[in-house]
């Protein structure tokens, strides 16, 4: 090496310890900013070979060096997502990106947590402005046509739908992966093969014990081998049984248990890859049957049909027969998983103890239909209320099926807090537990505020129209798309200019440790 060489190499390691240098990994490979993944392999191999220290018996440090900043450079660069940070904010933010909070250093997830931010505040302030439209044509009998007061919030229909569909058209691209051979299994009928899936065992192959396993374990619950077989050379019994027959029951019954519930397995998962497509493509038939019913809806305000409030919620209905549809195949796989698991303790020796086959099914059955069942009598009742057949109702009981969510988490959340405290735990986690019920109890203590105060307006509102005007009902609902607005710009300019500030202080204060003691590639030693 020249000493113009080495005064180079100097300068580099020194400005790359000294700044957030985004080319000092791609100068260590001798390569340019935009080379591929086979390019930085091809260049790795050639420095990696010329400055091994098994090469270089005898080399002075630096050499050593070299290969390890090589080393490194390789490895950060061949990572797509390390790379991206990178690129764009040098070596410090690498060494960040392993910290907490590292994932929003990657330009590709700050970039959509950013966008989104700033989606959302626009959608709130549409919003707010569609609330303010409606009231103000209702309070003064404004001229405007409906069609025109709902134009803020197509707007954010027409954006939602968008997303969705494109979400959609992503899992529907995307390869099928591990659960296309599930599925052919299924279908063919070869499901319960011995052999086949991932939990087969040596056990499934006519009696055959695999190579390797153990005397111990070859007969379940240590039960002896019922007749001669090769001798164990750990033990000198003999340990190969012979095909199961009618004299070994408890074998030949586990062997069907776990046949049975293989063949489950697959079916489950069968199923659970058929209802993520439809889950992934029902948003985008409930996005288009809610315009539907928005402009039904229109339609009838604005006095261009005659339809009854049934035939104006008819797009809804069907949004909620959908949904029963998909959560019932979502219960009939949890039915197969919960059967499954059921199988799986009957295989062994002494299963654990636990709730009852009928009170686990009750619970899934209850955790899949119950805000379905809420959503759905409220619906039903309001409709039934405009249509005329609930005169004698007063709106106030009308609205009670709205007031159960608040009872169910109120119940879920002492449910937490006692489980908490029978688990038991030592100090420090029992108050990271009790932060995290604290921190459940405010949220849900301000979501409660702001939705109930709106019901309790509204029911007002219906009651006696003269009484309180809209926009006075509408208050709750200003106030918390205000807040949404607020915090998402702020979260929106933190994630696209604060990671940025954070960085340079963390460079001023990490110097002269924020990048590995070694020196780039000279410019006379670069691969071109």
């Amino acid at each position: 090496m020249s000493p113009a060489d080495d005064a180079s190499e100097r300068t580099l390691g020194a400005d790359a310890r000294g700044s957030s240098d985004t080319a000092g990994l791609y100068d260590a490979l001798g390569v340019d900013r935009g080379a591929t993944p086979a390019e930085i392999k091809r260049a790795y191999r050639r420095l990696a070979l010329r400055h091994h220290p098994d090469r270089n018996h005898g080399a002075p440090a630096s050499s050593t060096g070299e290969f390890v900043r090589i080393q490194y450079a390789y490895d950060v660069l061949l990572d797509e997502r390390r790379r991206r940070i990178y690129d764009r904010y040098g070596e410090i933010g690498v060494q960040m990106a392993g910290r907490v909070g590292g994932e929003l250093l990657d330009p590709h997830v700050s970039g959509l947590l950013s966008a989104f931010a700033f989606a959302t505040a626009a959608a709130a302030l549409l919003l707010i402005a569609f609330f303010a439209l409606l009231a103000r044509r209702v309070d003064h009998s404004n001229a405007w046509p409906f069609a025109v007061i709902f134009a803020p919030l197509w707007t954010v229909d027409f954006a939602a739908l968008a997303t969705v569909a494109l979400a959609a058209v992503r899992v529907f691209a995307a390869d099928g992966g591990p659960t296309t051979r599930d599925t052919d299994d299924a279908a063919s009928g070869d499901a319960g093969r011995p052999g086949d899936g991932p939990d087969s065992s040596p056990d499934d192959s006519e009696g055959e014990i695999g190579l390797g396993a153990d005397c111990s374990t070859a007969h379940p619950c240590g039960t002896p081998s019922p007749g001669p077989g090769p001798e164990c050379p750990a033990s000198g019994t003999q340990s190969r049984p012979p095909p199961p027959t009618d004299a070994t029951p408890l074998l030949g019954a586990q062997r069907h248990a776990r046949r049975s519930r293989q063949r489950l397995r697959r079916m489950r998962r069968c199923a659970e890859a058929r209802i993520a497509k439809l889950a992934a493509l029902a948003p985008v038939v409930y996005m288009l049957l809610l315009i539907a019913f928005q402009v039904a809806l229109v339609l009838r305000l604005d006095g261009h049909v005659g339809w009854t409030a049934l035939q104006v919620a008819v797009p809804w209905l069907c949004i909620e027969s959908i949904h029963f549809v998909l959560l019932t195949l979502q219960l009939l796989a949890g039915l197969l998983r919960i059967r499954e698991q059921a199988l799986a303790a009957s295989e062994g020796c002494s299963p654990q103890p636990g709730p009852s086959l009928a009170k686990r099914v009750c619970v899934l059955a209850v955790n899949t239909y119950w805000w379905l069942a809420i959503r759905g009598a409220l619906g039903l009742l309001v409709v039934a209320k405009l249509s005329g057949a609930l005169d004698s109702w007063s709106w106030a009981a009308v609205f009670v099926p709205a007031y159960l969510p608040a009872a169910w988490w109120a119940v879920a959340l002492c449910f937490l807090r006692r489980q908490l405290r029978v688990a038991g735990s030592d100090a420090e986690t029992l108050q990271n537990e009790n932060a995290i019920v604290l921190a459940c109890v405010a949220a849900f203590g301000v979501v409660t505020t702001f939705v109930y105060s709106f019901v309790a307006l509204l029911v007002w509102r219906l009651s006696q129209p003269l009484a309180v005007r809209l926009v006075l009902v509408f208050v709750p609902v200003f106030v918390a798309l205000s807040l949404v607005c607020c915090c998402c710009s702020c979260c929106g300019l933190c994630l696209a200019y604060g990671i940025e500030a954070t960085l340079e202080t963390d460079i001023s204060d990490a110097q002269p440790n924020s990048v590995p003691a070694t020196a780039a590639v000279p410019a006379s030693r670069r691969i071109e």
